[in-house]
């Protein structure tokens, strides 16, 4: 009896071209390189990956143009790049059954799910075993493409589905009956995820209002440290009165405030009272003692987790511990999730200088990839 498995069969599925080795030509037209200025005057063609002499770098190392049929492209680079890649973005045709200027994008569903297969079979030979990829895919193919996926890389390497909000509800799409559809999604792969190790990013977000207590005298020790709250210290610091902040600063008010903030993270604070049964033994100690003691700010110091303060069985929260380095400046921030709505793919026809109305993708997105 043959061994069985769970998998998704399709007419065509084992069929094969015959994918002989590819060599990537430089086409001195197009090409810019600065190590040799006269490629293009000589009208000289020459292998990217060539290499005359042992020591010698070869003419090309990245920043690759590729034109041409991408199976074809995929399996020119085997030779130099199999098993190096760490980072794969590929953006299919959804196979929505639109009709578009370059490529079809309604084929039938077997050819389709071919494709892919051989294609994902070819970037799954590239990477590296701490490499990731991301396959950016809608609704109309989405739970067939996660089944290929699973059976080349394995469902244990499936890292996240992400949802991408490429659009609004309006226009046409907000007539449709039934859901406004304004997403779609980007399927995350490891390679191995015994050697994956992703950056950790972090996204900004707005002031956290529930931190709203200030330390007004942190020149003291901090047994003393006594609270006001925020609002009452953001008016002495501009020297307005309390009641006349919005009024005056107006629509500037929030990011005011806001700046006032971040400048004082290490005295804006939020009380908060901890769920005693579920922390440690030192932890439960010192909330004891700030409640025996409900006047003073009692200080926990820990090496490996940050230290702690408490008063009258509450510890205080410090906003400094929710800033992040975001682009070079420090602002609120918060752990990357799997919902990405803050990448707006309004005016992309002003980006590259490339008019693709329908399916280009924000560059923002592929930094954050």
């Amino acid at each position: 009896m043959s061994k069985q498995k769970l998998e998704l069969t399709w007419i065509g599925k084992e069929k094969r071209p015959r994918l002989e080795p590819r060599i990537l030509l430089e086409d001195p037209e197009f090409s810019y390189r600065a190590d040799v200025p006269d490629l293009a005057e000589k009208g000289e063609t020459t292998d990217l990956f060539s290499q005359t002499e042992e020591d010698t770098p070869k003419p090309f190392e990245d920043n690759i143009l590729i034109h041409g049929d991408n199976l074809l492209a995929l399996k020119a680079l085997e030779q130099e790049y199999a098993g190096k890649v760490k980072c794969i973005y590929i953006d299919p045709p959804f196979n929505t059954g639109d009709a578009f200027d370059n490529y079809e994008d309604g084929l039938e569903h077997s050819v389709w799910l071919s494709l892919m297969q051989q294609r994902i079979e070819l970037l799954f030979s590239l990477m590296s075993n701490d490499g990731t990829l991301f396959v950016h895919i809608d609704d109309n193919e989405i739970a067939y493409l996660m089944v290929i996926l699973d059976e080349i890389f394995g469902r244990k390497n499936r890292i996240n589905i992400i949802t991408f909000k490429q659009g609004s509800a309006t226009g046409h799409k907000s007539i449709n009956p039934g859901l406004v559809t304004t997403t779609n999604y980007i399927l995350v792969y490891a390679k191995n995820k015994e050697y994956w190790k992703p950056n950790r990013l972090f996204t900004a977000r707005e002031r956290d209002s529930r931190y709203s207590q200030f330390i007004k005298n942190t020149e003291e020790p901090y047994s003393k440290w006594s609270l006001e709250p925020l609002n009452l210290a953001f008016s002495k610091h501009l020297n307005i009165p309390q009641k006349d902040l919005k009024k005056r600063l107006g629509t500037s008010y929030e990011d005011k405030i806001t700046e006032f903030v971040i400048t004082n993270a290490d005295r804006v604070v939020q009380p908060a009272r901890p769920d005693y049964k579920s922390v440690g033994q030192n932890i439960r100690d010192a909330i004891d003692l700030s409640k025996e003691n409900p006047s003073e700010v009692v200080f926990l110091e820990r090496k490996d987790h940050g230290n702690m303060y408490f008063k009258n069985g509450q510890r205080w929260l410090f906003y400094k511990n929710k800033l992040k380095l975001i682009d070079g400046v420090f602002v609120s921030g918060e752990p990357l999730t799997n919902l990405w709505a803050d990448i707006l793919s309004n005016n992309l026809h002003k980006e590259g200088g490339i008019k693709f109305p329908k399916g280009k993708k924000p560059e923002a997105l592929i930094k954050r990839v």
